[in-house]
């Protein structure tokens, strides 16, 4: 009897041993889910917020921003100018002994009015202007077209070659010279103070690059950055004037020497 209730006992303490046991501190976990509305809400509340700051970002940089000038357009435009003064500057300085002073003739042909260039060429040769007609039915055309400019010259036949006119070239006076003179200092003011696109002067590209300037930056005193780059442009400007100025001075003394 007494061993049965040993047993019994040992049992019921290996049972108690095996049950789980639940600490007193364990604290039971809800799933908490968010409502796709809130959810919905936070994220358009978030997004205001980034584009809010994203335009504020977009309006600071907007006032930093410096305007720009293309200075290697300009500088391209300016060389333009130089070049063509420069060869015009040639031709004033050749005056009535220039080849190309019959260019600009028109000739009265059997098919219609043509340019000079289309039924002849000219070179110099020695004292002469030697003209190469290209057909010999304009040969009188083209003495008739000379003729009735107001070059003041005489074409005469080459009896070598019936299709070549020899022309003496004018003599130089010093009346001639001044004339020459004059017409040449026209011209560079044309290149450096002409108005109008079409005349392409230094005046007309400043002037351009300038109005742009002022449409990008809006106000109406210019920030120390932007009176910088406007300095540099101005530079620019004044040193192809200069170079205008010396091209005009070299061909205008050897004009009247």
């Amino acid at each position: 009897m007494l061993r049965l209730l040993t047993r019994s006992q040992a049992f019921r303490a290996v049972t108690l041993c095996q049950r789980p046991i639940i600490s007193s501190r364990c604290i039971p976990i809800r799933n908490f889910q968010i409502s796709p509305i809130l959810a919905k809400k936070n994220k358009a509340k978030g997004g205001n917020k980034n584009k809010s700051e994203v335009q504020e970002i977009e309006e600071d940089n907007t006032d930093n921003q410096v305007p720009e000038i293309d200075f290697d357009d300009a500088t391209n435009k300016f060389k333009g100018v130089i070049e063509r003064f420069s060869k015009q500057a040639n031709e004033a300085k050749l005056g009535k002994t220039s080849p190309n002073i019959f260019d600009k003739l028109i000739v009265e042909t059997a098919n219609g009015e043509v340019g000079f260039t289309s039924v002849a060429q000219t070179t110099v040769k020695g004292r002469n202007f030697m003209i190469t007609v290209f057909d010999p039915s304009n040969v009188k055309s083209i003495i008739n077209a000379v003729l009735g400019s107001d070059l003041n010259m005489n074409p005469q036949i080459d009896p070598s070659n019936k299709q070549t006119l020899k022309v003496p070239l004018p003599p130089l006076t010093t009346e001639s010279k001044k004339e020459n003179a004059k017409q040449l200092k026209l011209v560079y003011e044309r290149f450096k103070n002409g108005s109008g696109r079409a005349n392409g002067s230094l005046a007309t590209i400043r002037g351009d690059v300038k109005n742009k300037f002022q449409k990008q930056h809006k106000k109406k005193k210019l920030s120390d950055a932007e009176e910088k780059v406007f300095k540099d442009f101005e530079k620019l400007h004044k040193q192809y004037t200069d170079k205008l100025t010396e091209v005009f001075k070299s061909a205008e003394q050897a004009i009247l020497k």
